[in-house]
């Protein structure tokens, strides 16, 4: 295989892309196939890298489950039941809703498992504790999760702003992000995963998912698109092949935002005293639960 991978850094026409694509889909399906285990799921937002894996999974066990966390109203919570529905999986789909208490009673939580009180780990990690502790309660042990895919292929919004600089400036930083992974975004992820008794596994981090995603011409993950531009470009051109456009081109919020999690930090920051004109008052908010909890943290957090 690693061979094919030397290739196709000379490929750039649409035949190609239909090759890239492929090689892509095969990549993930091992990844997806290789972690599939009776008792699993789908931790889904109805975004391209979710839905991939939802529908990989589906092909070998079509009952899995697809677990999305998040306030009423929020993204996420919008949008996850139309994308489960147009997958055919909408009977697999659990939903849970959170509220306010939820986030203020998982602070801590993951406060203390990551030793943190950085409000962007924190947004990030308590959606995550939530959708591990509702997979356990419904005799799930192992979570398929997207992560990885975003650096992998070009997703950040920041890729395109680096992108108008030139592709090898964008080249080298996709190469960066992905060698810090490991140690940062994966790290994170599976300590709170842990914390919540669940294992957590990124498909997108295999590791020939990861030699093929670096060898792809970074042409091919932001470009644009009908005068717009777009990230995650090939990735978005492989999941056309197995589901409707409708989820593989749609935009996405990170899972802090697409949650509703990230402003109800905010609010309870607010409600704890601490105004929204100061700088840092959610990092306050959160040094205060730390010392309230006796938390001890990260002499670097």
């Amino acid at each position: 295989m690693d061979a094919h991978f030397q290739t196709i850094v000379k490929m750039t026409g649409n035949q190609d892309e239909s090759v890239i694509s492929e090689m892509i889909m095969h990549s993930l399906s091992k990844g997806v196939n290789k972690n599939l285990r009776q008792h699993c799921a789908v931790l889904f937002s109805g975004g391209v890298d979710s839905s991939l894996i939802a529908a990989l999974a589906a092909r070998q066990t079509p009952d899995i489950m697809l677990i999305t966390v998040g306030f009423t109203g929020s993204n996420d919570i919008e949008w996850a039941p139309a994308a489960a529905k147009l997958l055919g999986l909408e009977i697999n789909h659990i939903l849970k809703l959170i509220t306010l208490m939820d986030v203020e009673s998982t602070i801590p939580r993951v406060m203390e498992a990551l030793g943190t009180a950085d409000p962007m780990t924190i947004s990030l990690a308590v959606p995550m504790f939530i959708a591990c502790n509702e997979a356990k309660s419904r005799n799930i042990d192992l979570l398929l999760a997207g992560q990885g895919a975003d650096e992998l292929f070009g997703g950040y919004h920041r890729y395109k702003d680096i992108a108008q600089k030139g592709m090898p400036a964008l080249d080298k930083a996709i190469a960066a992000d992905v060698s810090r992974l490991p140690q940062r975004d994966i790290l994170r992820d599976n300590t709170v995963a842990e914390a919540a008794e669940m294992e957590l596994v990124a498909p997108f981090i295999e590791s020939e998912m990861i030699k093929l995603g670096l060898s792809i011409p970074v042409e091919l993950k932001v470009r644009e698109v009908n005068g717009e531009t777009v990230g995650k470009y090939i990735l978005r051109r492989a999941a056309e092949n197995i589901m409707p456009g409708e989820i593989a081109w749609r935009g996405k919020k990170a899972m802090q935002y697409g949650s509703g999690v990230w402003p109800a930090i905010g609010k309870l920051a607010r409600q704890a005293g601490y105004k929204k004109q100061d700088k840092g008052y959610i990092r306050k908010y959160l040094y205060s639960v730390a010392e309230e909890n006796r938390i001890t943290l990260d002499v670097t957090s």
